[in-house]
C-alpha cells in the first residue's frame, strides 16, 4: 500500500513484511536505474550509499533539507534524491522535485519489472538502527552544542580515547561534519548527531550490525552529548 502526507510529497510505502523508509526505496529505485547518481542525506543508513555503489551506482551525502537537497542535486548532477522521512527527488525521467504520486508510480513500475521489494531488501546486509531522537534545546545553542561534541569526537579521532568514551565501540574510521557530526567506527556502524533546521531541537541517530553495538554506541555518544549541554 502507498500513502501520502498533506502536501503530496513524501510517500510511505507499506509491503506484508514493512514499512519502506526513503533510504531503502533510493535504494530500490537505483536498482532499475543504469550508473545512477544518488543523493542521500546524512541521516540515511550506510546500507544505501555502500550498496548503490556496489550495484554500480554512485552516491553521495548530503546536507537535510529541501533547498540544500536541491542546490547540491545541480551541483552534482545528481538523477535522484533521498530523505529517509520518504521525500524522494527524482530528476531522471521527472523534473527534480519532490512527488509522491510520481514515486508510487515508479515504485508500481518496479513491481511490473518483476522486482519483489521485501525480496530486495532482504538481500541487503542486516542492519539495526534508531528513529530519530530529538533533544530540546534552543536554537541560539543548538549548532554552538553540536560543534562542542565534534570537538571531543575529532580529538578522540586524532589523539586516541584516552579517557575511554568510547571504550568498547572501536577505532573512529571516518568523521563527517557536512551537517552536523556523523561519526564512523571501523565496523560500519555510526551515529549521527546535528542541529534541526527548524527547530530548538539536536537530533540523533544510531545504526549498527546487532542491538548490543546499536545501544552502546548510542549510550555512549549520549552520554558525551549530555556532559556538554550540562
Amino acid at each position: 500500500g502507498f500513502g501520502f502526507d498533506g502536501d503530496g510529497d513524501r510517500i510511505a510505502v507499506l509491503t506484508k513484511k514493512r514499512n519502506i523508509k526513503g533510504d531503502e526505496l533510493a535504494y530500490l529505485y537505483s536498482l532499475a536505474m543504469k550508473t545512477p547518481r544518488v543523493l542521500g542525506e546524512v541521516k540515511c543508513s550506510q546500507n544505501m550509499y555502500d550498496e548503490i555503489d556496489a550495484h554500480g551506482g554512485k552516491s553521495f551525502m548530503g546536507k537535510t533539507g529541501h533547498s540544500n537537497i536541491k542546490k547540491a542535486m545541480k551541483e552534482l548532477n545528481i538523477d535522484m534524491a533521498a530523505e529517509v522521512s520518504g521525500h524522494i527527488f527524482f530528476k531522471e525521467r521527472y523534473f527534480g522535485f519532490d512527488d509522491a504520486t510520481y514515486a508510487m508510480f515508479r515504485a508500481l513500475e518496479l513491481a511490473a519489472k518483476g522486482f519483489n521489494l521485501d525480496g530486495e531488501l532482504d538481500k541487503l546486509p542486516k542492519v539495526f538502527s534508531t528513529d530519530e531522537i530529538k533533544i530540546k534545546t534552543t536554537d541560539a545553542q543548538k549548532f554552538k552544542l553540536v560543534a562542542k561534541l565534534k570537538e571531543v569526537l575529532v580529538e578522540i579521532y586524532e589523539k586516541g580515547d584516552a579517557q575511554n568514551l568510547l571504550a568498547g565501540l572501536g577505532k573512529i574510521a571516518e568523521i563527517i561534519d557536512i551537517d552536523g557530526v556523523r561519526v564512523r567506527f571501523e565496523d560500519g556502524s555510526w551515529a549521527l548527531v546535528r542541529a534541526s533546521n527548524t527547530t530548538p531541537t539536536i537530533v540523533t541517530r544510531f545504526e549498527a550490525k546487532n542491538e548490543e553495538v546499536l545501544n552502546k554506541i548510542q549510550n555512549k555518544i549520549s552520554k558525551i552529548l549530555m556532559d556538554v549541554i550540562y
